[in-house]
């Protein structure tokens, strides 16, 4: 069965998309707003009609690679992700993502505009860390 990977780089005042296939990420769609439940209903309808297998979510550790209070946060949402999508969910450290994912964006010619709302960039960057690492294992 392939493989269908929904990115997601989860805030609490957006939430980027992306999806996988076949080891490559695309940027699909920012949900606005702050309401995890209006979040979760969101990726829930995009899970299920897209067929999606897996989830994969950015983990925001500090610099020294611990734990800190949003990717507690993150873990508590990807938990009820976990359990309302019955979907595995995996982690990816973030660290960066945000700004590697507007320098992709410069260079490929994404303009400034396009660029502010870059949550759907990120998504897709962590698509593809998690498709590196899974080649180095």
């Amino acid at each position: 069965m392939e493989e269908i990977l929904l990115g997601i780089d989860y805030g609490e005042k957006h939430t980027g998309l992306a999806f996988g296939r076949h080891g490559l990420a695309s940027p699909l769609h920012v949900i606005e707003g702050s309401d995890p439940n209006v979040v979760k209903a969101e990726i829930a309808r995009i899970a299920i009609e897209n067929r999606v297998t897996k989830i994969v979510m950015g983990l925001p550790l500090g610099k020294d690679g611990k734990e800190t209070h949003q990717s507690r946060v993150v873990r508590r949402f990807a938990k009820i992700l976990k359990i309302h999508l019955k979907r595995p969910v995996e982690f990816v450290d973030e660290f960066n993502s945000s700004k590697e994912a507007v320098a992709d964006a410069i260079k490929t010619g994404i303009s400034q505009k396009k660029r502010q709302n870059d949550h759907h960039l990120a998504a897709a960057l962590l698509l593809k860390r998690f498709y590196r690492e899974k080649e180095e294992e």
